[in-house]
């Protein structure tokens, strides 16, 4: 856990100096939505990481504050929240909806020119049941802090090694390592997990957990999270608005960012659902 010898301010100076990758992880889901898509769980659980190269990082760093600044100017908000956006709530409460949406565009704009990628990893009670299935008695019941019998901690464990597996491909492994962020929740903030294992690929082995408004580029995660979790919502539908569609317009620029998701090409006025989440479930293609 935690440990005083480490600061989260050295980690975001040695991004700043481009000597690490900086991956930011948020989650998403949808449990107890109402208007759930019938081919998609409702307890499903995503975990979602943008990976930054070391050669984009310092530019990350130095420019954030000010896309912050001008989102203050514009709505009074100094943190992009994606959801809150979307829905116009809290700060965003009574914006017109096109200024919401180019605030969504802007983003999208950033990881079409960026390229940054984007890794995904979601589980459900029925794809967990069939992982510990498969595994025949060979997963065990904790790792800790991740508890197997859980969605979400699997989930999150999974998308750390699907992190791994990226970064042992990267051309500068394993000389040049990253530095992971998680958005707080399923830990508080400040408290970092050392995962000896992961030593390799992570810094220092260090899982860390804080704020997106002291990590500014977590909020980078909460937009492709939000994508994702959206677009999922939007094209399992029968019926989409145009709304529905004009948002889907929009994401789809950052499509080939998810580097793990099957892209699909269809009209989008086409009725019935367009897009599955196999493809980002353990069974998937990747």
């Amino acid at each position: 856990m935690g440990d005083p010898k480490y600061k989260y301010q050295d980690f975001l100076n040695e991004l700043a100096a481009g000597r690490a990758y900086g991956i930011f992880v948020d989650d998403t889901g949808a449990p107890g939505l109402s208007d759930t898509p019938p081919n998609f769980h409702p307890e499903r659980k995503s975990w979602v990481a943008v990976i930054v190269p070391p050669h984009q990082m310092p530019e990350v760093i130095e420019q954030f504050p000010g896309a912050l600044e001008e989102l203050q100017r514009l709505t009074g908000a100094r943190e992009f929240h994606f959801a809150d956006i979307y829905a116009g709530r809290k700060e965003f409460k009574g914006l017109d909806l096109q200024v919401r949406l180019a605030l969504f565009e802007f983003m999208a704009h950033i990881f079409s020119v960026y390229q940054f990628p984007i890794i995904v990893q979601t589980f459900d009670p029925e794809t967990l049941s069939y992982l510990r299935s498969r595994c025949g008695g060979q997963l065990p019941d904790r790792i800790p802090p991740f508890d197997f019998s859980k969605v979400e901690d699997t989930a999150l464990f999974w998308l750390l090694m699907r992190l791994k597996w990226f970064m042992e491909q990267t051309t500068e492994y394993p000389k040049v390592k990253a530095r992971v962020f998680v958005d707080e929740g399923w830990k508080s903030n400040g408290v970092a997990i050392k995962i000896p294992t992961f030593e390799d690929v992570f810094g220092d082995g260090l899982v860390c957990f804080c704020q997106s408004s002291s990590i500014l580029p977590i909020q980078l995660a909460d937009f492709a999270a939000f994508a994702l979790n959206r677009t999922q919502l939007v094209a399992g539908r029968n019926k989409r608005s145009s709304l529905d569609m004009h948002l889907l317009d929009i994401l789809s620029k950052v499509a080939y960012n998810y580097v793990n998701i099957e892209k699909k090409i269809v009209p989008l006025m086409e009725e019935g659902p367009i897009i599955t989440l196999a493809d980002t479930r353990p069974q998937g293609p990747y």
